[in-house]
């Protein structure tokens, strides 16, 4: 891909197992996050947890997932601390995970008193693929199978989160020219309410086609007049306009708490001169 929209991201796989699918009723039995961070080391979270209830048969027999299993392991409260963290500005992607996984995780840090995560974006694996008008099966297993990505141990967290990462690259290879937007912009593109084509239109040239400064990630782009965003919510404005508007979020992006490294923070603020 000339642009990939993950790159300088925390980017994990997601999955959940379990003791059933109302997440009202049900418990977590296991999660996994699985990718990288934002310099490129790996990250693998992998737990049981106990979920204070018994596991029916008709789930263990799905994931293979039992009461003895999680004897004894730490329930959700003591592992919320750690999910919190590694979510916490990342880009999350998992297959369904808008309609299952996260409403299990919200249910689940609503009972252990702990605020949920906040991550840069949500990306589900299963709304892109039929955005993208892929044919089906739509299940994990058979768009897996369609992509050339094996997957063992189906219906355990981490193999799944590691093959839903694994697939949305895969369909961002195959599909690139949907992909040229700002990854936090990929849902709202999903769901239908992006605005982002109408913007890239009145702006003439599409941004990924203009230079980015190296070390911005493409936060940074050279244009003719100047230096322009080219990604959040001040994608496609120029330096010189957003010194007018929202000087908070330059503010921001010149700091050791933004996206930049040291170089494009040096050109960032040699254009605010």
């Amino acid at each position: 891909m000339a642009a990939d929209p993950l790159a300088g991201y925390r980017v994990l796989g997601f999955d959940l197992e379990t003791t059933g699918f109302n997440h009202k009723s049900h418990r977590i039995v296991q999660y996994a996050l699985v990718g990288c961070d934002d310099d490129g080391s790996s990250i693998h979270l992998e737990n049981l947890v106990n979920p204070q209830r018994q596991i029916p048969r008709e789930t263990t027999n799905i994931h293979g997932i039992d009461d003895d299993d999680v004897k004894g392991v730490p329930t959700f409260k003591e592992y919320a601390p750690h999910i919190c963290e590694a979510m916490e500005g990342a880009v999350i992607v998992g297959h369904n995970v808008d309609r299952f996984d996260w409403p299990f995780l919200r249910s689940e840090f609503l009972r252990a008193g702990h605020a949920m995560p906040k991550p840069l974006a949500i990306l589900d694996t299963l709304k892109i693929a039929r955005k993208l008008k892929i044919p089906p099966s739509h299940k994990l297993g058979s768009l897996c199978q369609q992509f050339g990505i094996s997957l063992e141990n189906a219906h355990t967290a981490g193999a799944d989160a590691a093959a839903t990462l694994l697939l949305l690259h895969k369909i961002m290879a195959a599909h690139p020219q949907h992909f040229r937007r700002a990854v936090e912009d990929i849902p709202d593109w999903v769901d239908g309410s992006s605005q982002t084509d109408k913007e890239s239109e009145s702006l003439g040239p599409n941004l990924e086609d203009l230079e980015p400064i190296s070390g911005s990630h493409g936060w940074l782009r050279i244009s003719n007049s100047g230096i322009v965003i080219g990604r959040g919510r001040n994608r496609g404005r120029t330096v010189k306009e957003i010194e007018r508007l929202d000087m908070n979020y330059l503010n921001w992006l010149s700091s050791s708490a933004g996206p930049l490294e040291s170089d494009a923070i040096d050109a960032l603020q040699a254009e605010r001169k």
